[in-house]
């Protein structure tokens, strides 16, 4: 120690302790109550200054024993002397907790893998260390000597580091609770399996702080996930500047990705974390004094805290004769330290308790510096709190979790993130405002006070339908709960609304559709289908396109969507295709174009045919058939489906393309699921019949009792669980049909459909110019909303502006239904699109480009089959 004295300055004092410890008296008035071990090797006892600052100060060592401090006990309570040389401290030591003498759900002493010193509990949630699995591995520096031989340690039981924790509370503010991961083969280093714990303690602990200190992943995607699950502070251990020396004293850390992987995983998290929450530890004392600072230089340039630990020569490890560093030498580092993080003014508030040595914030002491205000604030109770909610805060707007992807973290500024976040709650606001302004005045001439009611909730829904501030049901919800509170409709009128037959239509075709899912019926039909006329890459291309139209016809275009999308990715990965490959942006687009174009064939294929016939029965007490749409719909639907395979095939490059890969993957599936057992081929015999029955039903109400009497011969059959039945319907749509059916019944009753409809288009609009019109406007909404959005959008102030015009309402309702199925050039417009976007091989500007085609096609064939085809239908004039 020279001749430093070590009480002049409590900063000095602080860091004497901690680097040489202190030797005991012989006889330790109740040793057990003051001494504790501060983690699995070094025994410590706790002592405040008088100055107030706290120091863990090892003791019982052999280097320990060699300290010029000697401690000395007043009395059996926690008055202490400090002495060296002639000098002397009066100091005050604290108990060590309660708590460790516990026992845990499993029987383990909660001293044994904790210790808890002033606000910073430390748990130990790995039982050892995988380095000491390998001879020659470990660091020699290190004594943990607890499972030695374990490559993989084992996790301690989460339930009891939670039951640490809560002990801890329960005697202690606990301000940061800091794990270590020890080393763990793979290539998250053992992260993975931490994600969970620090997820479920989190849960418990609020505003508190959560640190881990472990060895670098290679994978430092599991550091994302340890943020979106609860981590505050992230530390991984340099440990040593100079390469070479790190090498020799961390031989197991340098095989497995050594300073560069470190270096990685520091950058990485620098990017995740908040700044001055990412740490990295130096060890004092093995390198010259030179390469410390350069090292402590070289971490603040990335964006790194440096916390410096003195090395401490354990017994039993290969460093245990090396010697201590010394006070000065300390010291000078220390100041270096200071200065170098207050020249970058970077903020080191949250390592208030995490320093063993002495932490950035107590430095400053060294040279008689004290604390800002803001220090002050940051390290208040408060001022933790408040910090602890913006982190919380920070987390929610940065993380999510979409199972299949894993964590992603959205990295663009807070102030941006913060905006998204406010900006919708805004807008409702504003909105919910002016609807409420609207309601307050006058109802416009022409229109009754109920009408401009019912209108002012269109108008609400219209804009809520189009912005999705709210989920489309849920929009459709408060438009049910606006009309009675205004007294448009009767409650009991409105709610009944929900009755409709297309409602249960619909639910029933979602039932049967997830009845052909389970039987395995479905995917059956479609790998024979692909094997068999899949051949070369034109046909497999083609196959990919028409199948899907198919299976649209007989169940919802989404489901249909979702049962090829892993049938795609199985044919782009056996064919080794990356993103960017024109082949597999193809075969996406195939699944999709398919099955948008043959979900408009049928009654089936969405939700926005059986809401037009819904719709058209409610306003106008006249609607149409089963037979009726699909005779009108299909010249369009295969006229695009046709226009499709053109697009496809003139810009899909094929030549030299190897397919037989991908063809043994579809064989090797069918093998697995076996042949159409006895559930497939009685299931396709029920929507066999069921379909046969549709065709020949008249109205929506045999529609509805037809598919409800299916669906419970098909449970009397037991070839579907009614948890299938709950994973495939969408009950959100069902909520949805109740609204828009309700408010456009209020619009028809009170006149505002009509009003509305003389305001926005002009009387000398009539005939196929006003269709032409409707399917334009149908057409740019079902772009930017769902289909059946669009359809509750457009169809009450079509059918009422139709039967002004002269022309069948009917007509109208079908011209709405019908083009908006065709939704091609966005992801938002429908799920297939946002199914095949999510893939990363699809270019929006493709999608936007080909769909643009499809849809001219689509507003194109529609006129000419409304001219030509639509007038020849007897039902429809």
């Amino acid at each position: 120690m020279g001749a430093m004295n070590p009480f002049e300055n409590p900063g000095r004092c602080k860091l004497a302790l901690v680097n040489h410890g202190v030797t005991l008296p012989d006889g330790l008035s109740d040793a057990s109550r003051w001494v504790a071990q501060a983690n699995a090797t070094e025994s410590v006892v706790d002592i405040r200054l008088p100055s107030g600052h706290f120091a863990t100060v090892p003791v019982a060592q052999p280097y320990t024993e060699q300290s010029p401090i000697r401690l000395t006990q007043e009395d059996g309570e926690g008055s202490a002397r400090l002495t060296w040389q002639d000098e002397s401290l009066e100091v005050q030591l604290l108990p060590a907790p309660r708590f460790y003498r516990n026992r845990t759900r499993s029987g383990a002493r909660m001293g044994s893998f904790s210790s808890l010193h002033e606000n910073l509990l430390m748990l130990n949630p790995l039982m050892g260390c995988g380095f000491f699995a390998e001879r020659g591995k470990a660091c020699q520096y290190c004594q943990y000597d607890s499972m030695l031989n374990e490559s993989e340690p084992p996790l301690r039981d989460p339930l009891e580091l939670v039951e640490v924790v809560r002990a801890a509370l329960s005697e202690r503010e606990v301000d940061t609770v800091y794990l270590y991961n020890s080393f763990a083969p793979g290539d998250d280093a053992g992260l993975g399996r931490l994600v969970p714990v620090i997820a479920l303690l989190r849960r418990h602990l609020g505003h508190r702080q959560i640190a881990l200190e472990t060895v670098a992943p290679k994978d430092t995607a599991v550091i994302d996930a340890l943020y979106a699950a609860g981590l505050d502070v992230f530390v991984c251990n340099l440990e040593l500047h100079d390469a070479d020396r790190f090498a020799e004293v961390c031989p197991g850390k340098a095989s497995s990705g050594g300073q560069k992987a470190i270096w990685k995983a520091l950058d990485h998290a620098r990017e995740v974390f908040r700044t001055g929450a990412v740490v990295s530890n130096l060890i004092v004392g093995l390198e010259d004094i030179d390469s410390s600072k350069k090292g402590i230089d070289a971490l603040i340039a990335h964006g790194v805290v440096p916390l410096l630990q003195p090395f401490r020569p354990l017994p039993g490890t290969p460093l245990e004769k090396h010697e201590l560093p010394s006070l000065e030498e300390m010291e000078e580092l220390f100041l270096h330290l200071y200065a170098a993080l207050k020249q970058k003014e970077f903020p080191t508030h949250r390592l208030r308790h995490m320093g063993r040595v002495m932490t950035p914030m107590e430095s400053r002491v060294l040279d008689g510096g004290e604390p800002a205000l803001a220090e002050r604030w940051v390290s208040s109770s408060m001022g933790r709190r408040l910090d602890g909610w913006v982190d919380g805060l920070r987390r929610h707007l940065r993380a999510s979790n979409d199972g299949e992807n894993g964590t992603q973290l959205d990295r663009r500024p807070m102030h941006v993130l913060l905006a998204g976040e406010a900006l919708p709650f805004a807008a409702l606001v504003v909105i919910s405002l002016l609807a409420i302004s609207a309601g307050t005045m006058d109802a416009p001439q022409g229109l009754s006070q109920n009408g401009w009611s019912s209108l002012i909730v269109f108008m609400l829904c219209l804009v809520l339908w189009v912005t999705q501030l709210l989920p489309l049901a849920v929009t459709s919800l408060l438009g049910l709960a606006l009309l009675p509170l205004l007294g448009v409709l009767p409650a009991t009128d409105v709610f009944a609304l929900f009755g409709n037959p297309a409602v249960f239509f619909i639910l029933g075709a979602f039932m049967l559709a997830a009845g052909a899912m389970q039987s395995g019926l479905s995917e059956r039909m479609a790998l024979l289908t692909i094997d068999r006329f899949g051949t070369s890459p034109t046909r497999l291309l083609l196959t990919m396109l028409l199948l899907p139209a198919v299976m649209a016809c007989f169940m919802p275009e989404h489901a249909v969507a979702a049962l090829f999308l892993p049938i795609a990715w199985e044919i782009v990965r056996s064919l080794g295709l990356k993103a960017g490959s024109r082949y597999a942006q193809s075969i996406f687009f195939a699944l999709s174009w398919g099955a948008i174009t043959g979900g408009v064939i049928t009654l089936l294929g969405g939700a926005r045919g059986p809401l037009a016939m819904a719709l058209s029965e409610e306003l106008t007490g006249r609607s149409f058939s089963f037979a009726d749409w699909t005779l009108a719909a299909a010249p369009i639907a295969l006229s695009v489906l046709a226009v499709s395979a053109i697009v496809l095939i003139r810009v899909t490059p094929m030549g030299g393309l190897d397919i037989s890969s991908a063809r043994e993957r579809i064989s090797l599936r069918r093998l697995e699921l076996g042949d159409f057992d006895l559930k497939a081929k009685a299931m396709a015999l029920l929507l066999l019949v069921t379909m046969l029955a549709w065709i020949l039903a008249g109205h929506a109400s045999s529609l509805a009792g037809i598919a409800l009497i299916s669906v419970v011969v098909m449970f009397a059959l037991r070839l579907v669980s009614w948890r299938a039945v709950e994973e495939h319907v969408n009950w959100g749509v069902v909520l949805m049909y109740g609204g828009a059916i309700a408010i456009g019944k209020a619009l028809t009753v009170t006149g505002a459909g009509l009003w509305l409809a003389h305001l926005l288009f002009p009387e000398s609009i009539a005939g196929l110019a006003l269709l032409a019109m409707l399917a334009l406007i149908t057409l740019l909404f079902t772009e930017g909303v769902s289909n059946a959005a669009a359809v509750a959008i457009v169809l009450p102030v079509a059918v009422p502006l139709a039967v002004a015009s002269n022309i069948d309402p009917v007509t109208a309702a079908l011209t709405v239904g019908i083009v908006s199925g065709f939704a091609f050039m966005l992801p938002m417009g429908t799920p297939p699109n946002a199914m095949i976007f999510g893939t990363g091989y699809v270019r929006a500007s493709h999608m936007l480009r080909y769909g643009a085609v499809l849809s001219l096609t689509a507003f194109v064939v529609f006129m000419i089959t409304v001219s030509v085809w639509w007038p020849l239908l007897g039902r429809i004039g």
